[in-house]
């Protein structure tokens, strides 16, 4: 898993659906062993189509407190305020849900969790915090109120999709569905509420500021 770390004193960041008949899981497919069989054969050549596809950031974590200078100021402190689970629902022809996870991260042309590939598949289902995790740290350099939290960018959209007939004989089975997952960077964010935000912060940053600091603080101007 990525891990990120924006400050709002620095502006750094080190490195560290569709209704109707749905699947039956988040691998969107069907609970028989020989239908799962008999849809990975059916789908090997499927073509899909992306429609409404967003990507908005989130903010999973956060916490504002008084800190004295001189304070370590770290992301573990940051409280759960939203839980968001990835999930597939498919209709008509099934597809597995890492399947179409991993092409809209390929239509993405970035890393999503549940494609498979990322790390983050090791972590659960939900955007919920690991303490053993990667975090992010620095020391207050004046007392005041400080906002620690941590943010993803959700990632979501609707598919069509059709798959090759099993043998090349028949019609091509044909379905859609709809994703949500996200990116598999985390944004950790320390602002500094007595401090007005850089131009170049990011979007979880001003967020974090806007409803963590107190109406008045230069970080919400």
């Amino acid at each position: 898993m990525k891990h990120g770390l924006t400050t709002a004193i620095a502006a750094l960041v080190i490195a560290a659906g569709a209704t109707g008949c749905t699947s039956g899981g988040e691998d969107g497919a069907p609970r028989s062993g020989t239908q799962r069989l008999a849809t990975a054969k059916a789908c090997a050549d499927a073509t899909y189509t992306w429609l409404n596809v967003s990507r908005r950031t989130v903010l999973t974590d956060m916490t504002g407190t008084h800190y004295d200078k001189g304070d370590k100021v770290s992301t573990v402190d940051a409280k759960e305020v939203a839980r968001y689970t990835r999930s597939v629902s498919t209709r008509g022809a099934a597809v597995p849900g890492k399947r179409l996870i991993r092409d809209l991260a390929r239509h993405q042309r970035t890393g999503l969790a549940g494609d498979g590939v990322t790390m983050l598949d090791d972590t659960g289902r939900t955007t919920k915090y690991v303490k053993k995790a990667a975090s992010g740290e620095q020391t207050a350099k004046a007392s005041g109120r400080y906002v620690v939290a941590r943010a993803v960018d959700l990632v979501e959209g609707d598919v069509r999709y059709s798959c090759a007939p099993e043998a090349g004989k028949g019609p091509r089975a044909a379905g859609s569905g709809h994703v949500m997952t996200w990116d598999p960077t985390t944004e950790m964010i320390i602002v500094r509420c007595g401090e007005k935000l850089e131009k170049s912060l990011s979007q979880g940053a001003r967020e974090a500021a806007r409803l963590g600091c107190r109406e008045g603080d230069p970080a919400r101007a």
